[in-house]
């Protein structure tokens, strides 16, 4: 027999957590996203477009894990960048995998610390940092190869400033 569960809204507090929780898987995907295209690129230089496309296909799947060791082995970024890679993925992991482990009495009780609410959101910082690192790398990449890049380095000049950019 099923039982009647009242079911408890969420507090303050914890639709905090919800969203600095929501925030940084977000931005972790957009830096699988970045590392996904510039693997694609990097790789693959020389293709034409519909077979990068095709390659982009098949990368856009890899786990953030996975991208940065493809990365690292294939040295398509510098040491510095290399070493952010492999230090955000201990952070992202302990998001996905930890973040309750040691938590577990204030989650219960809807209590969540502030510095908890920090470290989650230090997370969402450090990716959006790694992002700009690949994009800006990228750009240089693209260059590098005879690209004219001024365009899209203005536009993200932009969006760095906070400015909303629609294309």
């Amino acid at each position: 027999m099923k039982k009647n569960v009242t079911k408890i809204p969420a507090n303050h507090n914890e639709i905090n957590l919800y969203c600095f929780v929501g925030e940084a898987v977000l931005k972790i995907q957009m830096v699988e996203q970045a590392l996904s295209y510039s693997i694609t690129l990097k790789m693959n230089p020389t293709e034409t477009k519909e077979r990068a496309d095709e390659s982009l296909k098949q990368n856009q799947s890899y786990t953030l894990g996975k991208a940065i060791k493809i990365a690292i082995n294939e040295e398509l970024y510098n040491l510095s960048l290399q070493d952010e890679l492999n230090a955000f993925l201990k952070q992202r992991n302990w998001l996905v995998h930890k973040v309750i482990i040691g938590n577990e009495e204030d989650f219960n009780a809807g209590n969540i610390k502030e510095e908890l609410l920090n470290k989650i959101k230090d997370i969402s910082d450090k990716a959006e940092s790694i992002l700009r690192a690949i994009e800006y790398d990228l750009i240089d990449f693209c260059s590098s190869k005879g690209k004219d890049m001024s365009e899209t380095l203005a536009l993200l000049n932009l969006q760095e400033q906070g400015i909303r950019i629609r294309k």
